[in-house]
Formats: structure tokens, C-alpha cells, sequence
């Protein structure tokens, strides 16, 4: 057998193997889209604000799910928590949940039409008490993709007005207990 008759032969076996080729990966489409995000850490978040254990939800959100945060909006939560934490029976920070923008949960919470440019979207999220979903929503979630992962960096109160990390910066520069 000729060194050309080897490589043809060689040829239509390599040609008869099962080979899977693929395309490249679209890594867009295998990656988690920002509603997706939001969605997951809302359903793991509200029963455990539902749940009104001793310590509060955001501060086991804190803990439990640290990377969902940027590093603003971790650290401004944390050092609120650690503010109330010190404070006697007062309320010294926040008197709200930061996610929920309530003192008492509904049982249901349902997630609107995400709005962005590709890197950062806004995700209005909408209480459902006893069956009645809001007109507005309670809460729109602010989330950016960084180092390939979406982060929440701020939250949006739209029935009170303000957002998170300013409300907090305030709160840093006043530190008397509200309800004065």
C-alpha cells in the first residue's frame, strides 16, 4: 500500500468517526439573564422575610448572599446593620426592608419588565397582598453585570421616593434615631 492510498484509507475512517462539531459557545445565551437574577434571589429572600425570625432578613441576605451585592450597596447595608446592632432598642438606621420597601411582606411579589442597555437594567418589582398586585411598583431593583456576574447596585423606592444608597448616605450624616 502507497503512502497516499494509507492517508485515504486513514481519511475516510477519520471521516466516518462521530465528531460533534460546535459552534463556538454564545456565552450571552448560556449566561443568566438579569430578571433570571432578580427572580432567584427574591424567591430565596421573601420567605425568609415572611419567616420574621429574630434577626432580620437583609442581614442573612447579607450574609447568605454577599456576592449579589456591589460593594456600595453591601458595605452601606452592613454598616447600617452594625449601627443598629449597637443601638438599644432604638431604631438608629433603616425601618424598612431594603428589598421590599415594607415593614410587613406581602405574601407574593411578582418582577415587571426588565429595562437596560446589555450591562445594567432596572427590575420593577410589584407586591401582591391578598391577591391584588400593585398598580406601582413597590420596588425597582437596579443590577449591573460585573466580572461576569449581575450584582444588585442600588434599589429604587418609587412610592416614597429615593433610593437606597442615598437614603443610607443621609442616614450616615444623621445618625439620631428616626421618629424624632
Amino acid at each position: 500500500m502507497t503512502n497516499i492510498s494509507r492517508l485515504l484509507v486513514l481519511s475516510l475512517i477519520l471521516c466516518s468517526l462521530p465528531f460533534h462539531c460546535q459552534a463556538p459557545l454564545n456565552h450571552e445565551a448560556i449566561q443568566q439573564s438579569p430578571k433570571d437574577f432578580v427572580q432567584q434571589f427574591y424567591g430565596w429572600y421573601l420567605p425568609l422575610a415572611l419567616k420574621g425570625t429574630e434577626e432580620p432578613a437583609q442581614n442573612l441576605a447579607l450574609r447568605e448572599k454577599s456576592g449579589n451585592f456591589s460593594k456600595e450597596v453591601y458595605e452601606a447595608l452592613k454598616e447600617d446593620s452594625d449601627a443598629q446592632a449597637k443601638a438599644d432598642g432604638e431604631i438608629v438606621g433603616l425601618d424598612f426592608d431594603p428589598f421590599l420597601a415594607t415593614q410587613d411582606p406581602c405574601e407574593h411579589y411578582v418582577l415587571g419588565k426588565a429595562t437596560g442597555d446589555g450591562e445594567r437594567y432596572e427590575i420593577p418589582i410589584f407586591a401582591v397582598c391578598s391577591g391584588k398586585q400593585s398598580k406601582r411598583p413597590d420596588v425597582v431593583a437596579q443590577v449591573e453585570r460585573r466580572e461576569g456576574s449581575w450584582v444588585f447596585i442600588n434599589f429604587y423606592y418609587p412610592k416614597v421616593g429615593g433610593d437606597l444608597l442615598s437614603i443610607l448616605k443621609r442616614l450616615r450624616k444623621d445618625p439620631l434615631p428616626q421618629g424624632r
